[in-house]
């Protein structure tokens, strides 16, 4: 039996980068129904199969050099901003006993604190200081 829906298929790996800000949310989908009493019922949406598990987001703010955030531009624009997957090494997930930020591979290969992902910003976004660019980018996990 085929899915409705392909998975999805990352290309490339997000420039590896310091981030100035680096905030995660994990949300829980989940379906809520209100009565005429005024009671609520809640409950999470799963499969059947499967535990729930949280979508996952990234809000990265990244204050670079011309070249860096070039590199990161063109990354962006090659993934047609927020219509194709890539990976996404979470710094803050490395193999245990590593330090944090030490499971970057720019092959995509290693497993630890990779996430497919793609952008959630529709647009680019960069205010230029002297010597030094900001962008703000936003991610989803996808798979």
């Amino acid at each position: 039996m085929q899915a409705n829906v392909a998975p999805t298929s990352p290309t490339g790996v997000l420039p590896n980068g310091l981030f100035t800000s680096f905030v995660e949310s994990h949300v829980y989908p989940m379906l809520a129904t209100q009565y005429h009493d005024g009671t609520t019922e809640r409950s999470l949406i799963v499969d059947g199969v499967n535990p729930a598990d949280s979508i996952k987001t990234w809000n990265l703010a990244v204050r670079r050099t011309a070249a860096d955030i070039a590199t990161l531009k063109t990354f962006y624009e090659s993934h047609d901003g927020p219509l194709k997957s890539f990976y996404f090494y979470n710094p803050f997930e490395p193999q245990s006993g590593h330090a944090i930020g030490s499971n970057y591979d720019g092959t995509g290969v290693t497993v630890y604190g990779r996430h497919t992902c793609k952008f959630t910003n529709q647009e680019w976004v960069e205010v230029c200081d002297i010597a030094r660019t900001n962008v703000t980018i936003q991610l989803i996990e996808v798979a």
